[in-house]
């Protein structure tokens, strides 16, 4: 394509915009063990379903949908990723969190709760799949990754 602009090339600039969303949020982000609030992980990858859902009704694809075009990526990404995911992993964590008491932080109730190490496996295995399909958004967007900058 001989120098178009992004608006000549909505499904790369729609894959782009993806791949940033994915790669600048804790779904690509490794959260060691003593960091962060899971509520905030939790929130973040939710506005992540979010934009991608928004994105794709916003964007109809421009042919007919292969297995690895970019709608069935984002696609597979919210129904086999994240939607299970926050589907589980949302009402226990909230939960949890109507229970703390008034004198312990958001931090250390989170941290207390014998549900938070298996939150955090599940999130590490859920990260791998992100981060494939953000590599893969980068392919699609015909760009360089941005995980580059956070391996």
């Amino acid at each position: 394509m001989p120098n178009m602009s992004v608006s000549e090339r909505p499904e790369k600039s729609l894959a782009w915009n993806l791949h940033v969303e994915l790669a600048s949020r804790i779904s690509a982000v490794r959260l060691g063990p003593d960091e962060g609030l899971l509520s905030e992980a939790l929130s973040s990858l939710y506005q992540v379903f979010t934009e991608a859902r928004r994105a794709l009704a916003e964007h109809p694809p421009e042919r007919s949908l292969t297995s690895d075009s970019l709608h069935q990526v984002v696609f597979r990404l919210l129904n086999d990723g994240l939607r299970p995911f926050l589907a589980k992993w949302h009402p226990l964590l909230d939960a949890h969190l109507e229970r703390r008491p008034s004198r312990a932080s958001q931090f250390e109730h989170e941290r207390a709760w014998d549900q938070a190490g298996q939150l955090r496996a599940e999130l590490a295995e859920l990260q791998v799949l992100l981060r494939d399909a953000t590599e893969r958004l980068a392919e699609l967007a015909g760009a360089g990754s941005l995980l580059m900058a956070v391996r």
